[in-house]
């Protein structure tokens, strides 16, 4: 779907791929830990992508997100950086820090996936905000609308929280990659940018621990 962000087959296609994930995490809590295992930094878009549908969809089971709304969670997952694919690569891995113009170009990843997803028939709408809302803040410091609580919708909560933790603890060329318990510490460090109840089940989750 990356390399053809507008074709509609591809978005369908998508769908049919996340009911399988959504399916394989609620039947077999395992694969979890087995898809996030299999990360090659040479394609981190596409296993970035992977890998934040896959924690999206098991922390919204953990808490308590209806199967159907799941679909949509993952959907939103998969698809939540899409609009990276209308960002130049030199921006997308240059090494070194960016430039004020190259890191609103980074920024407009969000618009531009609303772009590309707003018209496709196969891309539920209750998923867009998942696309649109990923870099919100609850302390209202995201971007691109700078919203506050309760404006965030639940698929933006968790994909902010899944997709910093899936980006902390990924190698790229211009960073190191933290160790798990490095990254959640991060995380908790700025917590008031997250949703407290969400982050407490995530870090249940990631350390097996069962209600």
């Amino acid at each position: 779907v990356l390399s053809d962000p507008y074709n509609s087959t591809h978005i369908k296609e998508s769908g049919k791929v996340v009911e399988e994930i959504t399916s394989s995490i609620i039947n077999n809590k395992n694969i979890l830990f087995n898809i996030i295992s299999i990360k090659n930094h040479d394609y981190y878009t596409y296993l970035h992508s992977t890998n934040t549908a896959v924690l999206s969809i098991a922390l919204g089971a953990a808490a308590g997100v209806s199967r159907d709304r799941l679909h949509s969670l993952g959907l939103g997952g998969l698809l939540h950086d899409i609009g990276k694919t209308n960002i130049p690569l030199d921006v997308l891995n240059k090494p070194g820090r960016l430039t004020f113009f190259e890191y609103r170009m980074m920024q407009n990843h969000v618009m531009e996936g609303e772009k590309i997803l707003k018209n496709q028939p196969y891309f539920p709408e209750n998923a867009m905000s998942a696309v649109t809302q990923h870099h919100e803040k609850l302390n209202g410091q995201g971007y691109p609308f700078n919203l506050t609580g309760s404006y965030i919708t639940i698929y933006g909560r968790i994909l902010a929280l899944v997709d910093t933790y899936d980006a902390l603890t990924t190698q790229r060329p211009y960073k190191v990659a933290h160790t798990p318990f490095e990254a959640l510490s991060i995380i908790v460090n700025e917590c008031e940018q997250y949703d407290p109840d969400l982050l407490k089940t995530f870090i249940k989750m990631l350390g097996g621990v069962e209600d």
